[in-house]
C-alpha cells in the first residue's frame, strides 16, 4: 500500500473513514483492522458509559492501579459464565 501513489494521494485528501471505505475491497484485512481502531467508541453514549464504569471501579474503596481487566469485564456485552469457571477451578485444584 505504501507504494500505491493513488492511495497516498487519497490518504492526504480524504478523511480516514472515507479512505478506508474506498480501499476496503483492495486491502480487506488492513481495512478491517483500521475500522476496529476508528470505531472503538462509536457513540458518545458508549464513551460516557466507559468513563462512568471506570469511576465506579476506581472508587476510594478499590484503589487498584491496573483496572484494564475489570473494565473489560464491566463493559463486555458477554455475560460471565461464573458457574463454569468455578467448576473448572474446582476440578483443576483436585488434580494438583
Amino acid at each position: 500500500m505504501k507504494y500505491n501513489s493513488s492511495a497516498m494521494e487519497d490518504f492526504n485528501n480524504l478523511s480516514l473513514e472515507k479512505f478506508w471505505v474506498k480501499y476496503l475491497p483492495m486491502y480487506l484485512d488492513l481495512s478491517q483492522l483500521a475500522f476496529r481502531v476508528l470505531v472503538q467508541f462509536s457513540s458518545t453514549y458508549l464513551c460516557e458509559t466507559g468513563f462512568s464504569t471506570l469511576v465506579l471501579i476506581k472508587s476510594k474503596y478499590r484503589r487498584r492501579m491496573f483496572v484494564e481487566a475489570d473494565l473489560r469485564c464491566a463493559l463486555s456485552g458477554t455475560p460471565p459464565r461464573i458457574k463454569i469457571l468455578l467448576l473448572k477451578n474446582r476440578f483443576n485444584n483436585h488434580i494438583e
